[in-house]
């Protein structure tokens, strides 16, 4: 949206016509938003009754994990949304909050070791860094 389409809008005015209007501004509304826009759609609105991501956003935050995936289709989607949360804030100029500190999954029985294990060997497969711990070296870190 232009400018005065903003101001408009920030005046709590809904504009009365729109090419898209997006109806919720969690991660998924404000996505499709993002998205479009980077695609060249200038008559983009999204509504939220709240602040954005206040809605049940909130209770993922942080949880932008490339692990636990079985797919390659789920995976790559998980790659590119870890890679533009990291590249959001420089994009934008908006803080997401976002980083990329990884993940510690913990066995507790054989049977989680060896399911965490296969889901190692895929995150390998598709390119995503991937190590077992010892128990130490948890500790240590």
């Amino acid at each position: 949206m232009d400018t005065a389409e903003n101001k408009e809008t920030e005046t709590g005015q809904i504009p009365s016509h729109a090419q898209v209007v997006i109806i919720g501004g969690g991660v998924i509304g404000c996505n499709i938003a993002y998205h479009l826009t980077k695609r060249g759609w200038t008559d983009v609105v999204l509504l939220e009754k709240n602040k954005l991501t206040s809605g049940t956003t909130w209770h993922a935050a942080g949880l932008i994990v490339t692990s636990g995936f079985t797919t390659e289709t789920s995976m790559q989607l998980a790659k590119y949304t870890r890679e533009l949360y990291g590249k959001l804030e420089e994009e934008t100029g908006q803080s997401t909050g976002f980083r990329d500190i990884g993940l510690l999954q913990v066995a507790a029985n054989e049977h989680v070791e060896t399911d965490l294990r296969r889901k190692a060997a895929f995150n390998k497969h598709m390119g995503v860094d991937s190590h077992e711990l010892s128990p130490k070296e948890i500790l240590d870190i």
